[in-house]
C-alpha cells in the first residue's frame, strides 16, 4: 500500500509539472493599446487595470480567446484574444477589432458586432465562433442594461458576422445570467446547429437553432442549486452561492444520431444527463422535459464546478473543480463513481479558483484560473500574479488515472491477477 501511494504521488507530480509553466499568466489584464490610447482610457476610466477579471477562454489555430465581463466600471473590451506565440503576459486584442469590440465613450455599442458582456465561449469545428452576450455593464454594483441579450456566431476565417440572434422576452427571465455555449452540429452541414446556452441566473436552457434562427427556453427542476452544496471556501475566503446550471458539455453523436447534453449546477456536487432529442424539440411535452434529465452521481464533498467540457480524442469529461483549486475528470466510458471521477490536479496557488476549462481539436487542454473569491469579495493584490492559462495534452493528464482508457489501476489488477 506504501509503495501504491508512492506510485499515485509520483503521479500526481508528473501531470501537474505538464503544465508548468503557465503558457499566460499576468498580474492585471492589459490591452494592446496604439499611442497613447492607454493614457487617455486610464484618465476617462474606460480602462481600470483592476477591475478587468477574465472568465472564459477558447482556442483556435494561433488565437486563444479571452473574455472578461463588464462585472465593474473600466473594462475595454469584453471579448479579446491573445496570439499562442505571444508573450506570457500577453496584451489583449479585443475582437473582432477595435472599434468594434468597445464600447462608445458614452457607454453605448458601437456596432451590431460589438460583444457587450460575456463569460465562456465556444468554437466549432466549423471554425465559427459562437458568443452568448448578456448585454449589460457592472454586474456587480449598478447594472445597466447596454444592450438586448443576443447569441452571435462569428465566421474566424475572415472575422464577419455570420448571424445575431437577439433574445425574445419569453425565452429569459428577470434574473437570467446567460454563462456557458455549448454547439452541436447536426451531420456534416455546418448550417444546422443548435447552442445550448446555460442560464445560471433563472435556472434553464436556452436552446437556439441557427437554421431556423430561433430560440426556445427549456426548463427543469435540476437546472436549480443544491442547498447543500451552496458553501464554498476559496482562497481563504468563506462564501455562499445559489448559482444554478451554468455549463454544459456534448457527447459525440449516438446510434439515433442525438448527442448527450452532460451539465450541472455550479452549486451542486451532481453530475446531470439529458438528450439533445428532447433540447431541440421545441415543443417537447412538458412532461418528457421534467423526466428527461438523468441523475448520472454524485462526484462527493466540495466538488462545485464551473465549467467543464469533453475531449473527443479521449471520450473523457473535464470539469473545475473550485473549492479544491483543481480539475476532475470522468471518462464517460466508464461507470461514474467517486472512484472513476478523480482529482487530477490541484495547486493552491497556480489553480485558485480554476474558472474555465476548455479540450482543443488538437488533443490540448486548456484550464484558466482566475481568483474570483478574491475579485469579488477581498481586494487582491495586484503585486502578484492573478490571472493564469495552463496548458496541456489531455492523455499527459489522464496518464495513469482512472479517466485513462486502461488506466494505472487497471494494469495493476491485471498483474495482480
Amino acid at each position: 500500500m506504501a509503495n501504491l501511494s508512492i506510485i499515485l504521488l509520483l503521479l500526481f507530480i508528473y501531470q501537474a509539472a505538464a503544465l508548468l509553466p503557465p503558457r499566460f499568466q499576468w498580474k492585471t489584464m492589459d490591452f494592446a493599446w496604439e499611442g497613447a490610447e492607454r493614457e487617455s482610457a486610464l484618465t476617462n476610466e474606460s480602462y481600470i487595470p483592476v477591475n478587468n477579471m477574465p472568465t472564459g477562454i477558447a482556442r483556435w489555430r494561433d488565437k486563444l480567446f479571452i473574455t472578461i465581463p463588464r462585472w465593474k466600471k473600466g473594462i475595454p473590451s469584453s471579448l479579446n484574444y491573445v496570439y499562442l506565440n505571444g508573450t506570457q503576459d500577453a496584451p489583449l486584442h479585443p475582437y473582432p477589432n477595435w472599434n468594434e469590440g468597445c464600447l462608445s465613450s458614452d457607454g453605448t455599442v458601437i456596432s451590431n458586432r460589438t460583444v457587450v458582456s460575456t463569460f465562456r465561449v465556444n468554437v466549432d469545428k466549423c471554425d465559427r465562433l459562437w458568443v452568448v452576450d448578456n448585454g449589460v455593464s457592472e454586474m456587480s454594483t449598478d447594472v445597466k442594461q447596454v444592450s438586448d441579450p443576443a447569441v452571435l456566431v462569428f465566421d474566424l476565417n475572415n472575422d464577419s458576422l455570420l448571424k445575431k440572434h437577439i433574445f425574445k422576452e419569453e425565452v429569459l427571465a428577470d434574473t437570467s445570467v446567460l454563462t456557458s455555449i455549448a454547439v452541436e452540429i447536426v451531420g456534416k452541414n455546418c448550417d444546422e446547429a443548435y447552442a445550448y446556452i446555460t442560464d445560471m441566473g433563472s435556472n434553464a436552457i436556452v436552446v437556439y437553432s441557427l437554421k431556423d434562427d430561433d430560440a426556445w427556453r427549456v426548463e427543469n427542476h435540476y437546472f436549480h442549486f443544491d442547498p447543500h452544496a451552496g458553501v464554498y471556501k476559496v482562497g481563504g475566503i468563506d462564501f455562499y452561492w445559489s448559482d444554478g446550471v451554468s455549463s454544459g458539455a456534448l457527447s459525440q453523436p449516438k446510434k439515433d444520431g442525438y448527442c448527450d447534453l452532460y451539465l450541472h449546477p455550479t452549486s451542486s456536487t451532481k453530475q446531470f444527463r439529458m438528450s439533445t432529442k428532447l433540447l431541440r424539440d421545441k415543443d417537447a411535452p412538458k412532461e418528457d422535459i421534467f423526466n428527461g434529465v438523468e441523475i448520472i452521481g454524485d462526484r462527493g464533498p466540495k466538488t462545485q464546478a464551473t465549467a467543464c467540457d469533453i475531449d473527443p480524442a479521449t471520450n473523457v469529461l473535464f470539469y473545475t473543480q473550485v473549492c479544491k483549486n483543481g480539475l476532475g475528470c470522468w471518462n464517460l466510458d466508464k461507470p461514474f463513481s467517486r472512484e472513476n471521477t478523480p482529482l487530477i490536479l490541484s495547486d493552491c496557488n497556480l489553480m485558485e479558483f480554476p474558472n474555465d476549462v476548455k479540450a482543443d481539436k488538437d488533443g490540448n487542454l486548456w484550464i484558466l484560473s482566475d481568483r474570483q473569491s478574491r475579485f469579488l469579495y477581498e481586494a487582491m493584490d495586484f503585486g502578484q500574479v492573478n490571472f493564469r492559462v495552463l496548458t496541456a495534452p489531455t492523455s499527459t493528464l489522464i496518464q495513469g488515472t482512472p479517466c485513462d482508457r486502461r488506466s494505472f489501476f487497471t494494469r495493476l489488477v491485471g498483474r495482480q491477477a
